[in-house]
């Protein structure tokens, strides 16, 4: 930069270092605009730099994401192929043991069945050694292809047995039979088939066979002993069927005294004109019957002048006493079960009451009553005084007197009895 100085003179060098230092400030300046435009480009370099760095980090902050999901995948992952190697390890372990058993028990199968031997096979009948060349096996089998038998190996004799059944069985072979064939033979019947009805018969010379059973014939000609007979078995025409043949005589009944044995006939033959007119006189039964000639028969006592009668005035000599109903706790008497009573009460308001008058008109009799604390009434049909009713309404022990007229019951009380009294 040129700068026009002008003429010489005393302060020349003081103005040139001026004129030096504004062009130096000049350069300065001008270098400085010239930083100033290299840092303003440097500093848009920069934040175009900052915006793509800035892109940058975000994609890399996905990516980092993205690797630790990953990862986190790859972890789980791993401990599942790591559990699936260890159950798959054990199902390794499970079917080496499986096939150690499977194939110990094919081999001890093969050391006890042997299979088909036959003499075109080549094999050594009976064998002499397992399948696997060890020694035999009790129980061992092998079937021998050559006679169609099985047998079995018995160790402690060192044999092997046929086990299997012929086609017959003979006696000989049954070891808990001691029958002999004939002795069977005389139960077979079946070559013969029954009809109905046959039964099982025996002859020495044809054996037992079945056969039509014979009509049964009742024989009574020999001496016969019947036992056990039921009366249903025996019906009533068998035993009347004949009634009109019997004949029976005086003699052979018992019990009916002289005149049966003095009668020139049996009771019968009596009986039989005594009702010649259809009716039987008093003149044929008094002839018929005597005191001494019938006792008691089913409960009717026989005939005597002495006995009481309904129809007749008599005079008692012998005592006579009416018979004593015990009624409990009621208070309500049947005059047709007897004429004398006693009851016993103790709570309650029990009405005195007479049933069966009716058929007890004239009727009197005795009742005892032992009163504990019952309050008594009458009924409507029983007479009776209220002084005697209240009397015997108080606890204690009373005597009543009754007569029945048929319709109505009449009675009267005694005071209050004592235990002396009594």
């Amino acid at each position: 930069m040129a700068i026009f100085r002008g003429t010489g003179s005393a302060s020349a060098t003081t103005d040139q270092t001026t004129i030096d230092t504004v062009t130096q400030a000049v350069v300065d300046a001008e270098a400085a605009q010239t930083a100033a435009e290299t840092a303003q480009g440097l500093a848009e370099t920069a934040k175009t730099n900052a915006e793509n760095l800035y892109g940058d980090l975000a994609a890399v902050e996905a990516a980092k994401d993205t690797a630790v999901a990953s990862a986190s995948t790859a972890t789980t992952k791993a401990s599942e192929a790591a559990a699936s190697a260890v159950s798959a390890a054990d199902d390794a372990t499970n079917a080496n043991a499986s096939y150690i058993l499977t194939n110990g028990a094919f081999l001890d199968f093969q050391t006890l069945f042997l299979g088909t031997k036959t003499v075109a096979g080549g094999d050594t009948i009976p064998p002499v050694v397992d399948n696997q060349g060890n020694p035999l096996r009790d129980g061992a089998l092998y079937f021998n292809g050559d006679s169609n038998f099985l047998f079995v190996y018995n160790e402690g004799d060192e044999e092997w047995i046929n086990v299997t059944p012929s086609e017959t069985v003979t006696l000989s072979q049954v070891s808990d039979v001691t029958a002999n064939a004939t002795e069977v033979n005389v139960l077979d019947v079946s070559v013969e088939t029954p009809s109905d009805g046959n039964v099982l018969t025996y002859t020495t010379a044809d054996g037992l066979n079945w056969a039509t059973p014979s009509t049964e014939t009742n024989d009574l000609t020999a001496s016969v002993t019947w036992a056990n007979v039921p009366d249903a078995n025996i019906t009533e025409s068998s035993v009347t069927q004949h009634e009109a043949a019997l004949s029976v005589a005086h003699t052979q009944v018992t019990g009916l005294g002289t005149a049966a044995t003095t009668a020139s006939t049996d009771y019968a033959t009596a009986a039989q004109g005594a009702l010649a007119d259809s009716a039987l006189q008093s003149s044929d039964i008094a002839n018929m019957l005597e005191t001494t000639d019938i006792d008691v028969v089913n409960g009717v006592q026989s005939y005597d002048a002495d006995n009481a009668v309904t129809d007749a005035a008599q005079t008692f000599t012998a005592s006579q006493s009416g018979f004593i109903t015990d009624n409990s706790a009621s208070l309500t008497f049947d005059l047709t079960a007897t004429n004398n009573f006693k009851a016993a009460v103790s709570t309650g308001t029990p009405a005195l009451t007479f049933t069966g008058m009716a058929s007890a008109s004239g009727q009197s009799g005795n009742i005892y009553i032992n009163n504990t604390g019952a309050t008594i009434s009458a009924a409507a049909s029983t007479v009776i005084n209220s002084a005697d009713l209240t009397t015997i309404s108080t606890a204690g022990k009373y005597w009543l007197s009754y007569y029945c007229d048929g319709t109505d019951v009449y009675v009267t009380s005694s005071t209050a009895l004592t235990d002396q009294g009594l």
